[in-house]
């Protein structure tokens, strides 16, 4: 019929994507990050990579490529968060701190409990909380290398650091780890806590 025009012809590779499919509006191209929309085309319009969305190497989930980035920086966060807070808490307290030896207990335990908690309460997404928590449970490895430092400083030699590192694994490394897991659990507390009520029906 003259009334009607036949549809332009479209690549033999062109996959059209309903709007609705979320998954699909979230794909990209692997080599250089472009969105593809809710049409996937025969070739990334910025590289030139042929794609296919049934081959992996040549498209990626957008929102998940994001999100592994932002649990990297949030462990990294934690890594560096715990590091400030190990030469801290040595160099700082146990020197110089006397006159209240329960300091030297409350204040690391404190600094690891409560940014995982405010984290997981406030983060939109728990994971990234959890990824800092795991950076964060490096404060045992710090603290081991900031009381070796303080040793070298000292001038005792490296053959004769008194360091029980075994010990410290043995019972640091779990209460440390107890601690950021209750810091996650009142932050996950928080969470629900704070949530806004949904409107009934």
């Amino acid at each position: 019929m003259e009334g009607k025009e036949a549809a332009p012809a479209q690549s033999a590779f062109a996959d059209p994507i309903s709007a609705g499919d979320v998954h699909a509006l979230r794909l990209g191209c692997r080599r250089c990050l472009q969105p593809l929309g809710n049409v996937m085309p025969s070739r990334c319009p910025e590289c030139g990579l042929a794609l296919d969305p049934a081959n992996p190497r040549s498209v990626c989930d957008l929102r998940g490529r994001r999100h592994r980035v932002e649990h990297m920086v949030a462990f990294t966060a934690g890594v560096a968060v715990a590091g400030l807070l190990a030469f801290g808490w040595w160099f700082g307290l146990m020197k110089f701190n006397q006159w209240m030896p329960m300091l030297n207990l409350i204040a690391p335990v404190v600094g690891l409990a409560v940014v995982p908690a405010v984290l997981c309460a406030r983060f939109a997404r728990v994971r990234s909380a959890i990824a800092y928590a795991i950076g964060s449970w490096s404060f045992v490895g710090w603290s081991l290398l900031a009381i070796a430092i303080d040793q070298l400083w000292q001038g005792v030699p490296i053959s004769g650091l008194e360091i029980d590192i075994r010990g410290t694994l043995l019972v640091g490394a779990p209460v440390v780890a107890l601690v950021i897991a209750i810091g996650l659990g009142i932050g996950g507390l928080l969470r629900v806590m704070l949530r806004p009520a949904r409107p009934r029906a």
